[in-house]
């Protein structure tokens, strides 16, 4: 039986194949074996990243030409030529045939295709994916461009918005203060706002409590002005119901002294009765003047006297009484400003001293001239003297009511 030798070839460390015998190997001299395009690519490597070329399996140093073994540094990286001149190829004794080289040279380029093409392959994808890679470096490079860009662009904004909100948050600072102020002068009128309610609510209760004593006062003021009123008006009426009497009393007077004196004075007689109505006090002393009465006796006069002061003092209770009544509603014009009512009361004064003084006046005459008269006028005012009893006792009557200062606070409006 032959014997045969087979000759295996070593493994690239770096690309882990054994199968490229087309390949140069070469070998280090720490006894390490490589493909020499691996060991370029390796090199190549070692020098981008600015580093001493190392061998790539235990890390001895290398030199730094190492990678030019075509006549280079063969000190460091030595070529094998005689392992991959040839296939590995099993030696048998004798010579081989022709026809077997031939077979064999065919399978070798047989295989050499295959591997030709194997790398081609391998080359178009990576030149493929290269042109891939560089594609998108590109797009990186304009995206990282533009977002360099868009970075520069954002920060200026937002330094600018920064300084923006800084000087917005020194403005917010100050009105803030500004505000805090306006807050505590605020809340300072609304506590004095409330004590001021509090004052003008307690004042409002005293008015209204005040205002009801006054309402309840001026009903009690109405009540009396009322009876007040009906009471002047019933003293006007009696007022004029005794001057209408004592004119009569004066014309029933007249009428005697001149049925007594005769026809001569009766034209003289009718112009003083025509007089008298306006103006007796002068008509009565026109009769003193002209006509002296005899003389009567003493007892006579004096009875005629007291008759006629009766009346007199009777008129002067009742002017008395309106003078207190007047005093009062002028009192009550003063104090509410009522000076229409006053002037009304001033006039109804003087109406009733119209009618007043020329009673007292005529009175007065008429007990001087009852010194002169005759007999038949002392028995003609005797016979009237007894009628003024009787116009006493109204006069009397018609005195007003006691009241208390309450009840004399009378509104002079409520004669409206």
């Amino acid at each position: 039986m032959p014997t045969t030798n087979v000759i295996v070839l070593p493994t690239c460390s770096i690309c882990r194949d054994n199968e490229d015998e087309c390949l140069n190997f070469v070998v280090t001299k720490c006894g390490h074996l490589f493909h020499a395009d691996c060991m370029k690519e390796w090199n190549r490597h070692e020098r981008d990243r600015n580093a001493t070329s190392r061998c790539p399996y235990c890390n001895n140093r290398l030199a730094a030409n190492c990678d030019n073994y075509y006549g280079g540094d063969t000190d460091t990286l030595i070529r094998v030529h005689q392992l991959i001149k040839h296939r590995v190829a099993i030696i048998e004794d004798g010579k081989p045939s022709p026809e077997e080289e031939l077979k064999a040279a065919r399978d070798n380029l047989k295989t050499i295709k295959t591997i030709l093409n194997k790398e081609s392959d391998k080359l178009r994808a990576a030149e493929a994916e290269k042109a891939k890679i560089d594609a998108e470096n590109k797009t990186l490079k304009s995206t990282i461009a533009k977002l360099t860009q868009d970075v520069k662009i954002i920060k200026e904004k937002t330094e600018n918005r920064a300084a923006e909100l800084k000087k917005e948050k020194q403005s917010r600072q100050k009105d803030l203060a500004i505000h805090a102020g306006e807050k505590d002068k605020l809340q300072k009128q609304i506590v004095d706002s409330k004590h001021f309610y509090e004052k003008v609510r307690n004042e409002r209760g005293e008015l209204q409590k005040e205002l009801g004593k006054k309402i309840g006062e001026n009903q009690k003021l109405r009540g009396i002005m009322t009876n007040q009123t009906n009471l002047i008006s019933t003293l006007q009426a009696q007022s004029m119901q005794l001057n209408r009497e004592r004119d009569q009393l004066a014309e029933k007077l007249n009428a005697i002294r001149q049925t007594y004196l005769g026809q001569p004075m009766q034209a003289q007689a009718a112009q003083s009765n025509r007089n008298q109505h306006h103006y007796p006090v002068q008509a009565l002393q026109s009769n003193q003047h002209f006509y002296q009465a005899p003389q009567v006796d003493q007892a006579t006069s004096d009875q005629l006297v007291n008759v006629l002061q009766g009346l007199s003092g009777g008129f002067l209770k009742l002017e008395r009484e309106y003078e207190g009544i007047k005093k009062l509603l002028e009192e009550n014009s003063n104090k509410d400003g009522g000076g229409r009512r006053l002037q009304n009361s001033k006039k109804e004064n003087r109406q009733i001293q119209a009618y007043t003084e020329p009673s007292q006046d005529r009175l007065l005459h008429t007990s001087q001239a009852t010194h002169f008269s005759s007999d038949p006028i002392t028995d003609s005012i005797q016979k009237k003297a007894s009628e003024m009893p009787g116009l006493v006792q109204k006069m009397e009557s018609l005195a007003p009511p006691s009241t208390s200062a309450a009840d004399q606070m009378i509104d002079p409006r409520l004669f409206g």
